[in-house]
């Protein structure tokens, strides 16, 4: 396997589609279609990014990619401070059962979430509220 097989490893769409389809995070956010890369109506959200950090192993093929969820409220405030922070928690319960889940059919082997940066409130530059926290996800290309 060449070295540029580690993009293969990327856990983002994983993580995505994991989160959009547990049933815990769709009750927290008050429905579905919640969950994305984006700020994007409806509110409250959970959005995923990768962020700067992590770990490639050229030699084993595990690749530690840092991935940041936010819960984000709307323009005018809601659902409140309390509220996202439990969402945001939910959330990061859901991502830590995925390394125990079957295997997608496509895309990276998830082998491992662990806490990188614990939750805090950082409203977002146009002031919507926004609780957010950092994790390391573990994972190889699928052969």
């Amino acid at each position: 396997m060449a070295t540029e097989d580690l993009s293969r490893a990327d856990p983002v769409p994983v993580i995505l589609a994991w989160l959009r389809a547990h049933p815990a995070v769709t009750a927290a956010l008050s429905g579905p279609d919640r969950v994305g890369a984006y700020s994007e109506e409806p509110y409250p959200r959970l959005r995923v990014s990768d962020v700067p950090g992590g770990v490639d192993n050229y030699l084993t093929r595990l690749v530690g990619t840092r991935i940041q969820i936010e819960a984000l409220g709307s323009m005018d405030g809601g659902p409140g401070k309390e509220e996202l922070r439990r969402i945001l928690y939910v959330g990061l319960a859901a991502l830590g059962e995925l390394p125990a889940a079957d295997p997608a059919p496509a895309g990276p082997v998830i082998v491992s979430v662990r806490p990188a940066q614990a939750g805090g409130y950082v409203p977002e530059a146009d002031r919507r509220p926004r609780y957010l926290a950092q994790a390391t996800v573990w994972s190889h290309p699928s052969y």
